[in-house]
């Protein structure tokens, strides 16, 4: 079975820095079919690899997919090949495996996994099964480090940021993460997302709603999991099932404290710039579809970064939906990591003082550093706060609506600005829907059921918010939640939501002192981003060397 579970912290967005005279070259490295070839099929898909399926002279993207539970039958929705993704059915540029390092056309060549498989009547929009012992060639692309001028050390994550990549390795040991959750979606439990990002303190523990891809089992169930991948303990208050039954053609999306929106039709931004100038409309026009608008000015005196987002306004609009589709970004975690670390073996003691806190003496430091996406509008009497999003983690692209109230904008043009630290978020998609809120019915659930990974029962602390949690304080431990809806409606359609309160402690295992001098820095207001925006140029700075080595 396919699971995108903790090695998708590790997955390679791709690197390529290189001096515009160089050539750079790919290779096609070959897994022989089999059974250890399917492992590695789950392994690679984890990585977010690019599949494509080549069958006689056709060649599709494998949408969607699911390896079966005795790893031989593949499930995959087809779907047509986008050009970046084509360089390798002739064999790269000029047939000789090689791609240019500043062409968008060319970008994907090094994330792709291509399936050969005997000619089939297919066609883009199906879905087919693959048995796997008909396959008879599988390719991973990967960079030919011989045959390119320079090279990168294996293992990196690199930010693509336009033509400029600075690698930096996520480690597991520094990861600050959250509960996962995943949900069961027809064939598989399907890794979501994470909860109650942020919340590493009891004071500061949290709700939080998750829109989930889910769909009943056979019996009539939903079912999740709440799991903990990494080092940290976690507590969980509530678990509930937001089971929301809507027409069709309609979506239905939380705000950041659960008030529901239906959403028919968003409008896309007529302009969407980053506040250096660079164009971000073409990353924001679509959802989930690897395009991402990466906030990296390094221009501003205090370390933040602003998106301007322009749409145009419905004639007589009062209020309208800001649909976003974001995620933090693997830096920030980066960053956590290394201040955390600074503490050396105070850490432990740290973190013990910090939860005798006030949770408003928390909340405020993280603003001060900019940590929260703040979304604010342009009206009469200039810029006004709307909301401040909270972090979300860097798993997956998580979809919210921020309700903007438009009585004091004048004229045609809806003025929306994103502000936080440098590189701490990261865009997927950004639209707005003046449409009126339409008629939907909501059914909270409680799970009707719950064991852990031992199968013990764990029902009761999941049940109803009273401060009796399911702990969760070893990697393995796994929840798996069971829920009973009504009998569906097939003339409509549905929307799952978690709603799930609680907070993690992280455990760590530092040596030596505190580096006090390293420490101080963050009591100011915006280190955080400023210390980030020079680590990543300490990084830009060493990767250059790096090449200049090796020219």
């Amino acid at each position: 079975m396919i699971r995108k579970t903790a090695n998708l912290l590790f997955a390679v967005f791709g690197s390529v820095l290189l001096l515009s005279s160089c050539k750079n070259y790919y290779m096609a490295r070959r897994v022989q079919p089999g059974q250890d070839a399917n492992g590695e099929i789950d392994s690679l898909y984890n990585q977010a690899r690019f599949f494509v399926l080549r069958t006689g002279s056709q060649a599709f993207y494998m949408k969607t997919m699911s390896l079966s539970s005795d790893q031989k039958t593949l499930t995959t929705t087809l779907d047509t090949l986008p050009p970046e993704h084509r360089l390798h059915l002739v064999n790269g540029r000029g047939g000789e495996m090689r791609y240019k390092k500043d062409d968008f056309a060319d970008a994907g060549v090094l994330n792709e996994v291509h399936l050969y498989v005997p000619s089939m009547d297919v066609r883009a929009g199906e879905t087919v099964n693959l048995s796997l012992d008909k396959v008879q060639k599988i390719e991973v692309l990967e960079k030919d480090k011989k045959r390119t001028t320079n090279s990168y050390v294996l293992g990196a994550i690199g930010f693509t940021l336009g033509t400029l990549a600075v690698a930096g390795v996520i480690i597991a040991a520094t990861k600050s993460s959250c509960p996962f959750v995943s949900a069961y979606n027809g064939q598989e439990f399907l890794l979501q997302g994470e909860i109650y990002g942020g919340a590493l303190y009891p004071q500061l523990a949290r709700h939080d709603y998750l829109p989930l891809r889910m769909q009943p089992l056979a019996d009539g169930t939903l079912q999740l999991k709440i799991s903990n991948e990494l080092k940290e303990k976690q507590y969980t208050d509530l678990s509930s099932l937001l089971v929301i039954k809507h027409d069709p053609g309609v979506k239905i999306l939380p705000d950041e404290n659960g008030k529901l929106y239906s959403v028919r039709s968003a409008a896309a931004p007529v302009s969407a710039k980053l506040g250096s100038g660079k164009d971000l409309l073409p990353f924001l026009l679509k959802e989930n579809d690897q395009a991402v608008a990466y906030l990296d000015d390094q221009t501003t005196v205090d370390g933040s970064n602003t998106v301007s987002l322009q749409f145009t306004k419905a004639k007589k609009a009062k209020l309208a939906k800001l649909v976003l589709s974001l995620k933090n970004s693997y830096w920030l975690d980066q960053l956590y990591g290394e201040l955390a670390q600074g503490f050396g073996r105070y850490y432990a003691t740290y973190l013990d003082k910090q939860s005798k806190k006030p949770a408003s003496q928390l909340v405020r430091w993280t603003k001060e550093q900019q940590i929260p996406l703040t979304v604010s509008l342009s009206a009469a009497g200039g810029w006004k706060k709307v909301a401040d999003l909270t972090t979300t983690g860097p798993l997956a692209n998580r979809s919210v609506v921020v309700p903007v109230d438009l009585s004091g904008v004048e004229g045609d043009i809806v003025n929306i600005r994103l502000s936080t630290g440098f590189l701490f978020w990261e865009l997927d998609y950004a639209g707005i829907d003046f449409s009126a809120n339409e008629a939907f019915g909501v059914e909270e659930l409680s799970p009707a059921e719950a064991r852990d990974e031992r199968g013990q029962d764990v029902l009761a602390p999941l049940q109803r918010e009273d401060n009796h949690f399911l702990e969760q304080p070893q990697i393995g431990n796994v929840a798996t939640l069971v829920y009973k809806p009504s009998p569906r409606d097939e003339s409509k359609s549905y929307t799952y939501i978690l709603h799930a309160k609680g907070w993690y402690r992280h455990v760590r295992d530092f040596t030596g002192k505190p580096n006090i001098a390293f420490l101080k820095q963050f009591t100011r207001p915006n280190a955080f981003p400023l210390y980030g925006r020079t680590r990543f140029r300490q990084i830009e700075s060493q990767t250059l060397r790096m090449m200049a080595a090796n020219n």
